[in-house]
């Protein structure tokens, strides 16, 4: 027997989307890359810059935006690029619980 469970994401990456419009231009384009997960080393070097400036860089947006942490960055970033928008999600489950 399966139920269906609503997710309603309740985040701070997604009330930080409205606020994307606060970076610079290089903020965003760091902001953009970040959703795809790679280390600040590997965006430093796709950027020409130092992986000092990566993190000086993550760090306004960081604060900009008003998120905590990387994965929050990451997740908001995807949204933005992908069009994901936070909505309810049904997952359906098992009866021990774990996704389907």
């Amino acid at each position: 027997m399966s139920r269906s469970i609503t997710a309603v994401p309740s985040e701070a990456w997604v009330v930080a989307l409205p606020r994307v419009g606060l970076l610079t231009s290089r903020e965003r384009e760091v902001f953009v890359l970040l959703s795809q997960g790679i280390s600040n080393q590997a965006l430093a070097d796709s950027l020409f810059v130092s992986e000092r400036t990566v993190r000086a860089h993550i760090g306004r947006i960081s604060e900009k935006l008003g998120l905590a942490s990387r994965l929050q960055l990451c997740l908001a970033s995807h949204s933005y690029n992908y069009g994901c928008r936070a909505g309810s999600a049904n997952i359906v489950a098992d009866d021990n619980g774990a996704a389907e």
